[in-house]
């Protein structure tokens, strides 16, 4: 049993390790987050602002990537909480001498936000609303005293705010980090590998191994990501988004076409390596300067010769020649759309009534219980409400994890650090290297982000809602008695309750992604970003099927929940594996070398594409006997993979 256990353990670990393994940015956003906390700290402590944890977690959701997300989320922050802390106190003095009927009341505001979360684009507005607005009515609930409970309310108000605008500012004058700086460092960067290896290769040195499929998918969707916030950002790089995105989709090609190159070059082979390079450096001058990028032609070798080297070369000379093109406004579709959203719609009717639900039952067990330490159990129910039943399931373990950690740390802290504190300064001491610890985790991977969040929130409800040392346990044991009740409550009544599974939505984008891939295989037409858009919808699949992972028997038989994840997490490495293998075979042949095997790969994609969709059988095979060259068996192979994956599903679902 040992020796079975130890693998699983060792890849848990390595998994862990590259999740809190450093990167480029993560150290920044830490340090930003770090120096928010602590003048946040100060400024509560010296003039006795209530309510600091939600003033540090007030900080950490505003310290964004760059300026121009923080700058947004903390906008929508103010927003939220103005508007809530307004229905808030309009509720109170409607209602205030009638109890049934102020909690009506809240309910109802507080299914229309949950509403309006789903349905809007700046949900987050409306979901800081509903979590005031409900967390609000526990104040109503200790003191007679109306104007205590006003003040109260406004106090959460400047707490929160007042932390928002001082992290705004601390953004943008400490360590800012502009997009548009992010992008071409990027970009500098991948060209810098570009030619570094270009560079080996004409010295002859053993080259590095080729990245993974996966590790290229992701440097490409970071830059089409960075290339979004600079579009909000910078107006120039708004007017020409289309060519921005071409030159990021040349990089891409190039950073791929790299890692494939020959293994014995001839003379033909360096001397297309040191003009590569030399445009490569050009390149990478224009990124650094922001200009247009022109090459002289007159330079390009006379002989003709198909391969990697010549096909990055004429990437580089076509991306010189490339115009800038306005790229069309779709505001006017995505205002149509939006107008449809707002209409009502049965899904988010549901999830809104089974979040108020769970709150509600939470809220009578607060109540009738009289237990004032377990409030956080109505916002466990809120937090932990998501939009499908894999996300509340994920949202919900983090949130117990960061819990237990938070809660650990503050237990350890007040048996050994807090008998000896005597001043402000041996309190930051104390906090800031658990708050460190929780940035560094939100500053990672949206895995596991959120459980850094509720480590820092959980021990600063502890230990930091006091103006002076606190030496009480049970606030501890109260908090996380809440936590786990909370999410055990609203993880139940999504999962018992009209559960919203993901598993078709999956194999619907599968298909969708298929087909896309076919229509790439079989034309010969190229649009700008064509790869970057495919491998954005395949990241996109991935996501999901990782919230379906997390679904409790999200198939229709629980006993085939295992093979059925099995099934897609291979669906979706053959997708990876093909997109790839396409694209090299396009990057040393060219687009018009094996025409009648790019139809019949099409032909075959499509027939996957219809196994996804429908499940149904088909009456093509993916057979790669007609395939002799052997640089084409490869993508045909994994066709074929594909194919048997999609009929495998078909067996473990009992469609077959």
């Amino acid at each position: 049993m040992v020796l079975q256990r130890s693998p699983a353990i060792h890849s848990r670990l390595h998994q862990l390790d590259s999740l809190l393994r450093p990167f480029p940015g993560r150290g920044n956003l830490m340090l930003r987050c770090l120096i928010a906390c602590t003048l946040v700290m100060i400024i509560s402590l010296t003039l006795q602002i209530p309510f600091l944890a939600l003033s540090l977690i007030a900080v950490f959701y505003v310290t964004q990537k760059n300026i121009v997300l923080s700058r947004l989320t903390g906008t929508l922050f103010i927003l939220g909480t103005t508007l809530a802390v307004g229905l808030s106190i309009l509720t109170l003095k409607l209602t205030w001498e009638y109890s049934l009927l102020r909690l009506m009341m809240a309910g109802g505001l507080f299914f229309g936000c949950l509403y309006l979360m789903r349905a809007t684009k700046y949900g987050v507005v409306f979901f800081l609303s509903g979590l005031v607005i409900f967390y609000t009515q526990t104040f109503a609930d200790m003191t007679d005293n109306a104007d205590s409970v006003v003040r109260l309310i406004l106090w959460l108000w400047v707490a929160i705010n007042y932390a928002i605008i001082l992290t705004l500012v601390i953004n943008q004058l400490f360590l800012p980090l502009e997009p548009v700086v992010q992008l071409k460092g990027a970009l500098q960067a991948q060209l810098s590998e570009i030619i570094g290896r270009t560079e080996q290769f004409i010295r002859g040195e053993t080259l590095p191994e080729p990245l993974s499929a996966a590790s290229i998918q992701d440097k490409v969707l970071m830059l089409q990501q960075m290339l979004a916030f600079s579009v909000m950002r910078n107006k120039r790089y708004r007017e020409d988004e289309a060519w921005h995105l071409a030159r990021i989709s040349t990089v891409s090609g190039l950073y791929q076409m790299v890692q494939q190159l020959p293994d014995c070059p001839d003379e033909t082979d360096l001397s297309l390596a040191k003009d590569l390079v030399e445009r490569c450096k050009a390149f990478a001058a224009s990124v650094a300067e922001d200009r247009m990028f022109s090459v002289n032609e007159t330079d390009i070798p006379a002989e003709t010769k198909s391969g990697t080297l010549m096909r990055m070369l004429e990437s580089v000379t076509a991306f010189s020649h490339y115009q800038h093109v306005p790229l069309e406004s779709a505001s006017e579709s995505k205002e149509s759309a939006r107008r449809n959203g707002l209409v009502m719609n049965q899904a988010w009717c549901t999830f809104a009534f089974k979040t108020l639900l769970s709150t509600f039952i939470c809220y009578l067990i607060y109540i009738a219980s009289d237990w004032q330490g377990i409030h956080t159990i109505m916002l466990s129910c809120i937090i932990v409400a998501q939009s499908s039943l894999g996300s509340t399931a994920q949202r919900g373990l983090l949130r117990v994890i960061g819990a237990v950690f938070g809660s650990l740390a503050a237990l350890l802290m007040v048996i050994l650090v807090m008998p000896h504190i005597q001043s402000v300064v041996g309190l930051l001491a104390m906090s800031l290297p658990v708050i460190g610890l929780g940035a560094w985790i939100y500053a990672g991977s949206e895995k596991i982000s959120y459980a850094g969040i509720q480590m820092m929130f959980t021990f600063a409800l502890a230990l930091l809602e006091s103006f002076g040392p606190t030496f009480e346990l049970v606030e501890i044991r109260d908090r996380i008695i809440g936590i786990l009740l909370g999410v055990l409550i609203a993880t139940c009544i999504h999962l018992w309750l009209w559960p919203e599974r993901e598993g078709k939505l999956f194999w619907s984008n599968v298909s969708d992604l298929i087909n896309a891939l076919a229509q790439r295989v079989k034309t010969h037409a190229e649009g700008t970003g064509t790869e970057i858009v495919l491998r954005r919808s395949l990241a996109g699949c991935q996501g999901i099927a990782a919230r379906v992972a997390m679904e409790p028997g999200w198939s229709s038989d629980d006993r085939q929940s295992e093979n059925n994840i099995l099934a897609a997490q291979q669906v979706l490495s053959h997708l990876s594996e093909i997109i790839y293998q396409f694209e090299h075979l396009r990057a040393e042949h060219g687009d018009n070398d094996f025409v009648p095997e790019r139809q019949l790969a099409a032909e075959l994609l499509q027939s996957c594409a219809v196994l996804a969709a429908s499940g149904e059988p088909t009456g093509a095979t993916a057979s790669t006997t007609g395939i002799k060259q052997r640089r084409l068996q490869p993508l045909f192979y994994e066709i074929g993979q594909l194919n048997l994956s999609l009929r495998n599903r078909q067996v473990v679902t009992g469609i077959i």
